[in-house]
């Protein structure tokens, strides 16, 4: 083999293998290391076999350090039995990133950094976000009824899409289907058992119908499936690595099963009980509750839809208006300073609370329902603290 075409191959053999460590890197597989794939190249030339070289000792995994700030978060955490990823940013940098329990405690797989979960209602702030967007290019305004879209539903010509982001539309959906295999299909759905009540319009009343028929809504402007536009406005633009929808959740490495704790006086943890979730209920959960990602990833999204990155930032405070004394609006709690967005949903529970200027966050992502302790809990603890200043060390 000439010198040439040998230097060639052991230069493309360096290539791939620092492409597999970078692609490794990130995808967040920290649980496991792959074996480096071994190189060869046919000759004809018999060449000697190298002596074997003495075994370098294997890199031990480093700690994060350990500061008065991360030791307190911790104690919080514990306490609290949490059981998932948690993120807590201030000033714009990581001062705590930890994975807790058991992702799949049957395969021992702990929770890790890069871990997914289900948003459940999370997912909503999002949705608010692209229908801004679609507001801010002039496809649609938040003073339109909501017939311009559905004439079909009851006192639809009094609902406004303003309403239903600060759920206050009156409308409510009850059932639930036997079979269903599409987002169309769950718009048909709720268009036969949609319960409308046109005297409570203006009156505060939590229903996630509002925010599937915005998805409905949202599939009409733009011409394109909410997955698709989801996907291209959110997720590909914020290189967003750990983000999807819940139909191949379970493919990823990085999945953490849902589990349900549901005896009050069980103050232990244990992974008795999984908590599936069926196809037909995540089509059910039409733009409102079908979106995974990690914690660091609903940071960022989050944070970039308060600094203006999806609409405009002048329209930013326009969305995040409570609508009511609930203080929701735009698919958020809002506050002076902050917003808060809180999911629960088959045996995961999502918490998020960002600075309204991007710099401080606590993401808490849980795979472990607990009926008499909820995660939202100690998420509030660590913000107050956060905000008090007294995690700046």
């Amino acid at each position: 083999m000439h010198k040439k075409t040998l230097g060639a191959l052991v230069a493309f053999g360096m290539v791939l293998g620092i492409g597999g460590g970078l692609a490794w890197w990130f995808n967040g597989l920290a649980e496991t290391h792959p074996q480096p794939a071994a190189v060869s190249s046919s000759s004809s030339v018999v060449k000697p076999k190298p002596k074997p070289q003495p075994k370098k000792p294997a890199k031990k995994k480093t700690a994060p350090k350990q500061t008065a700030a991360s030791r307190e978060i911790d104690a919080i955490l514990r306490a609290n039995r949490f059981v998932g990823t948690a993120l807590v940013m201030h000033g714009d940098k990581v001062i705590y990133q930890q994975g807790m329990g058991y992702a799949d405690a049957g395969e021992q797989k702990k929770n890790g950094v890069n871990s997914v979960y289900q948003l459940a209602s999370v997912q909503k702030s999002f949705t608010a976000g692209l229908i801004m967007k679609l507001a801010a290019a002039q496809k649609l305004s938040l003073t339109d009824p909501l017939s311009k879209y559905y004439p079909q539903i009851k006192g639809s010509k009094r609902i406004t899409l303003r309403d239903m982001l600060d759920m206050k539309s009156g409308l409510t959906l009850e059932a639930f289907p036997d079979t269903l295999n599409s987002e169309n299909g769950m718009i048909k759905f709720i268009l036969s058992n949609i319960i409308s009540q046109p005297r409570d319009i203006g009156k505060w009343n939590y229903s996630p119908v509002n925010f599937m028929l915005l998805a409905g809504i949202i599939q009409q402007v733009s011409g394109e499936s909410y997955r698709q536009y989801f996907t291209e406005n959110i997720i590909e633009p914020w290189n967003l690595k750990h983000t999807g929808f819940v139909f191949k959740m379970a493919h990823r490495r990085a999945f953490s099963q849902g589990y349900q704790n549901n005896n009050q006086a069980d103050v232990d943890t244990n992974y008795d009980a999984k908590y599936p979730e069926s196809r037909a209920s995540m089509f059910y959960q039409f733009g409102t509750g079908q979106v995974y990602m990690s914690a660091h990833d609903l940071f960022v999204g989050e944070r970039n839809m308060l600094l203006g990155k999806l609409y405009p930032a002048s329209d930013v405070n326009v969305l995040l208006a409570p609508g009511t004394a609930s203080m929701y609006g735009g698919g958020a709690y809002v506050y002076p300073g902050y917003i808060r967005v809180h999911g629960l949903a088959y045996g995961y529970e999502a918490t998020a609370l960002v600075s309204k200027d991007g710099e401080d966050g606590v993401i808490l992502l849980s795979n472990y329902y607990r009926a008499n302790q909820l995660s939202q809990t100690p998420a509030i603890q660590i913000w107050n603290l956060l905000e008090a200043g007294q995690l700046n060390h």
